[in-house]
């Protein structure tokens, strides 16, 4: 059995955590024998599985007095400088920040989102450490192995790292639309947690970094839709533009085959409900100012037709020869409307001829009775009335003249003594209570 006078271990690369020497756990070492422990690293001798001595950075000779644990059992058996069996771990309590800090998640992490349910999220970033408590470490994570390296303890760091990271997910966030305000929050919780669990291994950790936390690409293009759509939630009609204009974009990317006929047929579909919406808003002036206008709610011509047998117009044409209105200019002694004697659209259709009620003949000026049935006639009062100002023909009841725009009622009565505006009829002014005139 071999007999060791040296005791030391090197590793530049700084993988390997804790080594055990000698290596085949067999070999004697000698009473005497130099242990080499070099900075940021301790060495701690074992003997049937228990701790006996530690020594810290530096050159030591190992004799009965620098091993006051051990000696007991080496000279109970051997004599002072008889050759023992012991263990002697090396364990680098150094800072460790190399690649191996770097921790992410394996497979997706399942978080329930409140507003678009269950979310796959991956996250990532790097740690860095280092072993306080030696012995506690051995005992907790090295164990009986001879060599025990970084990317051992990674494998354990990083899956403490995940799932303490889910439940802080859990508790402070509920959607992950609000993940770039909480990671600061997020990263410091996770932090405090993994230390926790770290300290129960003898093993300092320094800093914990979230590089970031992101869902699945699917689930970002909805977080980006629904980012896009918050610029227009205050204006739809606007989102609906910005819609419409992507379809067009893309229809015109696609033109031509059954892909391009197909979205034809949607764009015209949607342009076509587009134009349904459109189309009451469009026509709601013209309707209002039917019912409130000029012609008549009757219509014109009358229902029964003008003149009888000889069609609408008639064969001399309508208005007759002298023209209408007469050549003096309408209205008369007012500078007419509009210049030249000509008629404005609106009123450009003349009051209808009076007609026998019963064989819709048209009648003669004055006459009782129907020419061609012999009827009593009724001849009804013409349904206008001229404006006040520019004697343009009115439907009875107009407030506004259409063509001038004068107010067709009378003034407001006013008070006999403040001169305020009453309401019609009032006997009394509400302003100062004067009794008013009958």
């Amino acid at each position: 059995m071999a007999v060791i006078d040296l005791l030391e271990f090197q590793d530049q690369s700084r993988s390997v955590l804790g080594k055990r020497l000698p290596d085949d756990l067999r070999a004697d070492i000698k009473i005497g024998a130099q242990l080499i422990v070099r900075e940021s690293q301790m060495a701690i001798f074992y003997r049937g599985g228990q701790a006996l001595d530690t020594f810290g950075p530096g050159r030591h000779t190992l004799t009965t007095g620098n091993l006051p644990l051990l000696s007991k059992a080496v000279n109970k058996l051997f004599g002072d400088k008889t050759p023992f069996q012991a263990e002697v771990v090396f364990v680098d309590c150094g800072l460790i920040d190399d690649d191996s800090c770097k921790w992410g998640t394996k497979e997706p992490m399942n978080f329930s989102d409140a507003t678009m349910g269950i979310v796959q999220l991956r996250a990532f970033g790097t740690m860095t450490y280092k072993i306080v408590d030696s012995q506690l470490f051995i005992n907790k994570r090295m164990k009986s192995s001879s060599i025990y390296k970084t990317s051992d303890f990674a494998n354990w760091a990083k899956d403490t790292i995940v799932q303490t990271m889910l439940g802080v997910l859990g508790e402070v966030m509920k959607t992950i639309i609000d993940l770039p305000a909480l990671l600061t929050k997020i990263s410091s919780a996770c932090k405090a947690r993994v230390a926790a669990d770290f300290a129960k291994n003898g093993v300092e950790l320094e800093d914990l970094r979230i590089g970031g936390i992101s869902p699945p690409p699917e689930v970002q293009a909805k977080i980006n839709e629904f980012s896009g759509f918050g610029l227009f939630k205050k204006d739809l009609p606007q989102f609906q533009q910005y819609q419409m204009a992507y379809a067009v974009r893309d229809a015109a990317q696609n033109e031509g085959g059954m892909a391009g006929a197909g979205m034809g047929a949607g764009m015209g579909m949607g342009m076509g409900m587009g134009m349904g919406y459109m189309m009451p808003g469009m026509m709601a002036p013209g309707m209002a100012q039917q019912q409130g206008g000029y012609p008549p709610q009757g219509g014109y011509p009358p229902q029964g037709g003008y003149p009888p047998q000889q069609g609408y117009p008639p064969q001399g044409g309508y208005p007759p020869q002298q023209g209408y209105p007469p050549q003096q200019g309408y209205p008369p002694q007012q500078g007419g409307y509009p210049p030249g004697g000509g008629l404005p659209p609106q009123a450009a259709a003349p009051v209808a001829a009076a007609l026998c009620a019963g064989c819709q003949a048209p009648l003669t000026p004055g006459v009782k009775f129907c020419a061609n049935c012999g009827k009593p006639t009724v001849v009804e009062e013409p349904s206008t009335v001229p404006c006040v100002q520019c004697q343009a023909p009115l439907p009875k009841g107009s407030r506004f003249c259409p063509q001038c725009g004068a107010t067709q009622q009378a003034a407001p009565p006013k008070c006999v003594k403040c001169a305020q505006e009453l309401a019609m009829g009032a006997r009394f002014c509400p302003h100062c209570g004067t009794a008013q005139p009958g």
